[in-house]
């Protein structure tokens, strides 16, 4: 499950770093959870660190929390992903973009790489989302056999927040068997959460790309967060190349991206 305990955020000072910080605030006082917030420097001279660091400073006596504030130098996303198995974390959040010079350290290819390369859960969000919680979370069921691997992840967060879910059975191929077994797995997953007390709604949208489905089922259903996983669902596309940065980069309410390795199998649920 999602270690909540300790959170990592990239922070640059930009305002979706701290759209980022915000959410690891609200999680924090909800957990109790360590803040670490790291600036990954170009260079050693680096003559914005400091105004990031009286950002910080600034933020943890406003808000009454501790936060641990490192600067390493270096790529953005090998730092990053450094960082969180030096200090532990259980959980990055991270903004998809920024501003002051830095824009390239955080969309694109770098923000994905920081998505695909951590060893943890990790949450993006863009700089207009101005919520503190999730009230309605999306999860897209494909036809691969992982997809329901994220069942359990999507039980514990909405037990969290109280939120409600919506399951979208989606596949990019139009035979029906395919079509036969994602409507097989969303019920297998309705039923499993349904079980747990949940309120469940499903939708599909068949014979389609299944990163378009997603980010319209999105706004369609006025969700405050969408929860996939990485490689993990190669037929389904979400997280091949384009697709990916698609997601991450174009969804305007935060994405949570599990890795195979961030999920254990529950055996109880029949999978």
């Amino acid at each position: 499950m999602i270690d909540f305990q300790h959170i990592l955020v990239p922070f640059d000072g930009s305002s979706s770093s701290q759209v980022a910080l915000n959410m690891a605030i609200s999680l924090s006082k909800r957990f109790q959870s360590k803040i670490t917030a790291v600036y990954v420097k170009r260079t050693d001279d680096d003559k914005k660190a400091s105004k990031v660091s009286d950002d910080i400073k600034a933020i943890s006596a406003e808000q009454g929390i501790e936060m641990t504030f490192l600067q390493p130098t270096g790529k953005m996303f090998k730092e990053v992903v450094r960082t969180v198995e030096q200090v532990e974390a259980g959980l990055v959040i991270m903004g998809t973009h920024g501003v002051s010079g830095f824009e390239e350290f955080w969309i694109g290819s770098n923000a994905f790489r920081v998505v695909s390369s951590s060893p943890v859960p990790v949450i993006t969000m863009q700089e207009d989302f101005d919520k503190r919680g999730f009230k309605k979370i999306l999860a897209p069921i494909d036809q691969s056999k992982e997809t329901r691997q994220k069942v359990p992840h999507l039980a514990q967060i909405a037990k969290v927040f109280e939120a409600d879910i919506h399951l979208l059975g989606a596949t990019k191929y139009t035979d029906p068997d395919s079509h036969a077994t994602v409507k097989r797995y969303l019920e297998q997953s309705t039923e499993l959460l349904e079980k747990q007390g949940l309120n469940v709604e499903t939708s599909y949208t068949l014979g389609q790309n299944i990163a378009k489905s997603t980010l319209e089922a999105a706004v369609e259903f006025d969700v405050d967060l969408t929860i996939m996983m990485s490689e993990s669902e190669p037929s389904s596309g979400l997280f091949m190349g384009s697709n990916a940065q698609q997601v991450v980069n174009r969804s305007g309410t935060p994405v949570l991206t599990l890795h195979p390795k961030d999920i254990s199998v529950v055996a109880a649920a029949g999978y």
